[in-house]
């Protein structure tokens, strides 16, 4: 769970795993905080070397290039697809299809496969609702069911990594 403090800066109290909040941690943190830093002050350094022209020149380019994209895009469309394989240019479209299967249906037309293809499947959204409400404790949805059923609900840790300075 995370939570957002009064401040500016997220709590992570309910969610973080051991936070003990070592000192070398800290350290190595105020380390990349100052590597950042450093690195932010370079990049303003480099930027003010750039003249004026230069910069215009840039976005000039910049934008010419994103119009000459759209205009490819179009020519494809009109057209079609290109590639040369010996230079590796590449001006493809390529169609991306995702199927959604509706359970009813294949059950009207299929009965005697629709319980080998058709799975039941718990509403997350309102039994968090039920857990909320106090009509479900979520603790006795991670037992075991009386006469050997599982557990409603298993869970499975997955970690990941916040580091910012």
């Amino acid at each position: 769970m995370v939570t957002e403090s009064k401040g500016k800066n997220t709590d992570y109290s309910a969610s973080a795993v051991k936070l003990v909040n070592p000192p070398q941690i800290k350290e190595w943190l105020e380390g990349q905080n100052n590597r950042m830093i450093d690195l932010a002050n370079l990049q303003e350094k480099i930027d003010a070397c750039i003249p004026v022209e230069l910069k215009a020149e840039l976005e000039c380019l910049q934008k010419e290039v994103a119009a000459e994209v759209e205009a490819i895009k179009g020519w494809i469309d009109q057209e079609g697809s290109y590639q040369d394989l010996n230079l590796g240019w590449y001006a493809v479209k390529q169609r991306e299809v995702s199927k959604t299967y509706n359970a009813e249906p294949f059950e009207v037309r299929y009965p005697e496969y629709s319980r080998a293809v058709i799975i039941k499947a718990v509403d997350v959204t309102k039994l968090t609702g039920l857990i909320k409400g106090g009509l479900i404790n979520e603790e006795d949805l991670k037992k075991e069911s009386p006469g050997g059923y599982p557990a409603v609900i298993t869970e499975k840790e997955a970690f990941s990594y916040i580091i910012k300075v």
